[in-house]
């Protein structure tokens, strides 16, 4: 393991971003809890003050955020959309403090939606029937239900930013029947 996950809490942002970015770091094994707190320790660091970024930072960041969330998933899986929904929740805060901008990837709203819609379980009118009675459904379908309310979560506060956003009527669509959802 190569000691990856040493001193988590002790890296600052660039550090966090060399560390995940290593070439070491695609083949890491490791434990779902530990690709969590890593994750959270990155996003943290971010969280503190990314209004103080440069083009630079932002590059090794965007870089070592995705080579993280990548390297998570091929150590663990999935884990239920697990490192796809950090994704979306940590570019829709970043996008609603700073803003889009274009030279920033971390910052496109539409990268957020689009994400949230392209991993759907089921299409919106399959959703709807599945929604009116889904007290009676199997557990598999009463979590494919639930992941789309956990999917569509991330994007509303972005509204303002993706009105015009050539998708937006897929996410008014699911938000027509967000209500009904578990």
């Amino acid at each position: 393991m190569n000691g990856l996950f040493d001193d988590l809490d002790r890296l600052d942002l660039d550090a966090h971003a060399r560390r995940w970015s290593a070439p070491e770091a695609v083949c890491a094994d490791g434990s779902v809890s530990q690709w969590t707190a890593a994750a959270q320790q990155f996003a943290a660091r971010l969280q503190q003050a990314p209004e103080r970024l440069s083009g630079r930072q932002w590059q090794a960041v965007a870089s070592g955020w995705s080579a993280l969330l990548a390297a998570a998933e091929r150590a663990t899986g999935p884990q239920h959309n697990e490192w796809l929904l950090r994704d979306l929740w940590l570019r829709s805060w970043l996008s609603q403090k700073l803003g889009r901008r274009a030279e920033v990837p971390l910052l496109d709203p539409g990268a957020v939606l689009e994400g949230a819609l392209d991993a759907m379980p089921m299409p919106p009118d399959a959703a709807a029937v599945l929604s009116g009675h889904w007290r009676e459904l199997d557990r598999p379908h009463v979590l494919a239900l639930r992941m789309i309310r956990r999917l569509l979560a991330p994007v509303r506060p972005l509204a303002h930013l993706l009105a015009e956003h050539p998708r937006w009527g897929e996410f008014e669509a699911w938000e027509r029947i967000a209500g009904d959802l578990p």
